[in-house]
C-alpha cells in the first residue's frame, strides 16, 4: 500500500498553499487511461476506423467515468465529505465502477449515434481496454488500501497486511516526520479492523505507544465509513526517539511562574497557544515543552483551537500526576522506566511496523480477474459472429465475476445466505441481466453495422473435379 508515490510538500502558489504530491490512486488511474486508449487505437485501425474517434470517446469515457464513479460514492456514501472540496478529490480514492461505466457508457453512445458511426462495432472495440482500464484501477485500489478484503487466517498464502499509516516513498520538503501531514487517521483496512463492531479475533490492537489518551473520540477515515472509538495518535503528532529527560515535568507545583513566562514567550505574547506554536515548541525540545507533549491530548478535552495558560497547565499536571504513582512528588527508578517507555519511544518505527491482522487480497483478484476477462474478450473478438456480441460478453462476464468477488471484501457489509447483498452484487445481477437481453437482440441484428468490416465466416470447403485440389472461400 502506497497512497502517496512522492510528496513535494506544500508550496505557495498565487497566495494559495496548495500541497504537490502524486497519490497512487491516481496516477493508476491516469496509466489505465493510457493503456486502455493505446489498445482501442490499435484495434480501431484493424477493424478500418479512425482512430481519432477512439480518442475522442476515450475522453468522454475518462470524464463520465470519473464522474459517474464519484456520484455513486457520494450518493452510498453522503456522510464521508465535509463539503465541495472532499467530493471532488478523487485521487485519493472513492469510486464505485459501476456509476461510471453508466455514464460514460451513455456518453460514448450518444458521441457515436451523433456522428453516425457504427455503434456495435465501436462497443466491441472498446470493450476489452474497459477491462484494462479496470486493471490498472484495481492497482490503484491496491495502493490505496481501499476495496479491501475480509479478514483471513494468518496460514493463507495470500493474505494481504495493510500499514497502520500510509508512508509516502520520498519526501523533498524537509519535513522529519515521514508520513503525509493530512493524514489524520489509519488506512481503512487498519480502520476497519480497529472498530469495537469487529469480532476481537478480528480486532486488531495497535502499539500501546501509538493509543491517544482521548478515548471518547470516534475518529473516521476521510473518505471512508469505518468509525473507530479506539482512537490513536494522528501521524502529525507523532515523535521520533527521544533524548532528553522527558521525566521532568515544568507542571512542578513549585515552578509554576517560571512556566507562566515561558507559555507566554512560546504564545508571542497573546496569552493564547495556537497548534501552531505548540508544534514549534515541542519541536525545540526544551523550555515549556519537552518534545513529548500531545496537542490532540490537551484539546481534545474542551475541542479548543488555542489554549491559555490555564489549559496547558492542568495538563502538565496530569502528566506529572500521571508518571509519579506514588506522589511522592518525584519519579523513582521504576517510573522513570514506565515513564521513559512512553515519552522516549521510536513511535515513527513503531508506526512505520505496525500492520493490520491478514486479509483476504480483494485488490489483487480484482486485479487479475479484469486482465483474464480482457484476454478472453481479445480471443472471442476474432470469433464472433455478429457485431457487438463482444461488448454483450462483457456485460454478461464481468458482472457474474464482480458478484463472486464481493463476497470476499470487506468494506460493503453483506450476507449471502441471508439475503443481504451489497449494493455492486444488486447492480450486477442488473447489468448480467442486460447482457443477456443485448446478446438476444444481437440474434436478430445483422451480422455487421455497415461496411468495412468483414465478420469472420464459416469456410466453404468444396473439392474441384478437374484438379482435385481443394479451394477454400469465405
Amino acid at each position: 500500500m502506497l497512497q502517496i508515490i512522492v510528496d513535494f510538500g506544500t508550496r505557495s502558489i498565487l497566495g494559495l498553499e496548495l500541497p504537490l504530491r502524486i497519490y497512487g490512486y491516481g496516477l493508476m488511474l491516469v496509466l489505465g487511461f493510457l493503456a486502455a486508449i493505446l489498445l482501442a487505437q490499435w484495434r480501431a485501425r484493424r477493424a478500418g476506423e479512425d482512430p481519432e474517434h477512439v480518442s475522442r470517446i476515450g475522453l468522454l469515457s475518462l470524464l463520465g467515468g470519473i464522474v459517474g464513479s464519484r456520484a455513486a460514492y457520494i450518493i452510498q456514501h453522503p456522510d464521508s465529505f465535509d463539503g465541495i472540496g472532499a467530493m471532488l478529490n478523487v485521487t485519493s480514492g472513492g469510486l464505485i465502477y459501476y456509476g461510471g461505466v453508466i455514464l460514460a457508457a451513455a456518453l460514448v453512445v450518444a458521441y457515436l449515434l451523433a456522428k453516425r458511426l457504427p455503434v456495435r462495432r465501436y462497443l466491441d472495440i472498446v470493450a476489452a481496454s474497459l477491462m484494462i482500464g479496470l486493471a490498472f484501477g484495481r492497482a490503484g485500489c491496491t495502493l490505496n488500501g481501499c476495496c479491501f478484503g475480509a479478514p483471513c487466517d494468518d496460514h493463507w498464502p495470500l493474505g494481504l497486511r495493510f500499514p497502520m499509516f500510509s508512508r509516502p516513498l520520498i519526501k523533498l520538503d524537509g519535513r522529519a516526520n515521514p508520513f503525509s501531514a493530512d493524514t489524520m487517521a489509519p488506512t481503512p483496512p487498519y480502520a476497519y479492523q480497529l472498530s469495537p463492531q469487529r469480532r476481537p479475533c478480528d480486532r486488531v490492537r495497535p502499539p500501546p505507544a501509538l493509543l491517544s489518551r482521548c478515548q471518547d473520540v470516534v475518529m473516521k477515515v476521510p473518505g471512508g465509513q469505518f468509525p473507530t472509538v479506539t482512537a490513536v495518535h494522528p501521524p502529525r503528532y507523532l515523535h521520533g526517539r527521544l533524548h532528553n529527560d522527558q521525566t521532568v515535568m515544568w507542571a512542578d507545583p513549585n515552578r509554576e511562574a517560571m512556566a507562566r513566562r515561558a507559555f507566554y514567550a512560546l504564545s508571542g505574547g497573546d496569552g493564547r497557544l495556537d497548534e501552531g506554536e505548540w508544534q514549534a515548541g515541542v519541536a525545540a525540545g526544551a523550555g515549556l515543552l519537552r518534545g513529548s507533549e500531545r496537542w490532540d491530548d490537551v484539546v481534545c478535552r474542551d475541542g479548543q483551537t488555542a489554549l491559555a495558560f490555564a489549559d496547558v497547565w492542568t495538563y502538565l499536571s496530569d502528566r506529572r500526576q500521571r508518571f509519579d504513582t506514588n506522589g511522592d512528588g518525584r519519579l523513582d527508578q521504576d517510573e522513570r522506566a514506565a515513564a521513559n517507555a512512553v515519552l522516549q519511544a521510536d513511535e515513527y518505527a513503531a508506526a512505520s511496523a505496525a500492520r493490520s491482522l491478514p486479509t483476504k487480497p480483494a485488490q489483487v483478484l480484482g486485479m487479475v480477474n479484469a486482465l483474464l476477462l480482457a484476454g478472453l474478450l481479445l480471443g472471442f473478438h476474432r470469433l464472433r459472429r455478429r457485431e457487438g456480441q463482444v461488448f454483450a460478453l462483457l456485460l454478461v462476464l464481468y458482472p457474474l465475476t464482480r458478484f463472486v468477488l464481493e463476497s470476499i471484501r470487506a468494506d460493503n457489509p453483506h450476507n449471502l445466505l441471508a439475503g443481504t447483498l451489497t449494493h455492486n452484487q444488486y447492480t450486477s445481477l442488473a447489468v448480467v441481466t442486460i447482457g443477456i437481453l443485448m446478446w438476444l437482440v444481437l440474434r436478430r441484428l445483422p451480422a455487421a453495422g455497415r461496411p468495412p468490416v468483414a465478420l469472420p465466416q464459416k469456410a466453404d470447403v468444396s473439392v474441384a473435379p478437374a484438379s482435385g485440389r481443394r479451394n477454400d472461400t469465405r
